[in-house]
């Protein structure tokens, strides 16, 4: 390549190459670029411009943002999320009976998160007020707490409060065990 009467391997930096039969050139960039491969195409922008089809902008167009980073204009990319899953069973602090009030839930995922300026992602839970027809829970059903207080009270030798009360109910009438008094 010939530069200036000089010749070299390779343009410098702000210069593209022209070839022809007879001789091979360097030509300089437009002013805003730093390195392109045409006059018309820009590869990288000097400081404070942004790549976007081989051009350098001050501001990116039109459904693009302004890359720092990169110093390129990138499409704006908006948040997509999921359907809402089905709604959850009702429940009242994690029962799922013994009451007749409680809250249904439902989510869905991010699928897409959103650029900077994109639109932002929508709530991905929600929750709603259920009612359902009361039942007893069975021994087996129970709440975490009233599971976590009878493990305890068995690991304390404690008997469980029906059982006292009807211990307490025997000797109030007489039952139970008798004692034999001799005089």
């Amino acid at each position: 390549m010939k530069q200036v009467g000089v010749c070299l391997p390779s343009c410098p930096t702000g210069y593209y190459g022209i070839r022809s039969p007879g001789t091979s050139e360097c030509k300089r960039c437009k002013a805003e670029c730093e390195t392109c491969f045409h006059r018309s195409f820009c590869t990288k922008c000097k400081g404070g411009f942004y790549l976007h089809t081989g051009k350098c902008f001050d501001t990116c167009p039109a459904g693009f943002e302004n890359n720092n980073h990169s110093m390129e204009c990138n499409t704006i990319v908006h948040c997509e999320v999921s359907e809402w899953s089905p709604w959850g069973p009702c429940t009242k602090r994690g029962k799922l009976c013994g009451f007749k009030r409680g809250n249904e839930t439902r989510t869905r995922e991010i699928l897409q998160q959103p650029s900077a300026l994109g639109t932002p992602c929508p709530q991905t839970s929600e929750a709603r007020k259920c009612i359902v027809q009361k039942k007893k829970c069975s021994e087996r059903v129970k709440g975490k707490d009233e599971v976590k207080k009878n493990k305890q009270r068995k690991k304390e030798g404690d008997v469980p409060r029906k059982q006292r009360q009807k211990k307490q109910e025997k000797a109030q009438r007489g039952e139970g065990k008798r004692r034999d008094i001799r005089a």
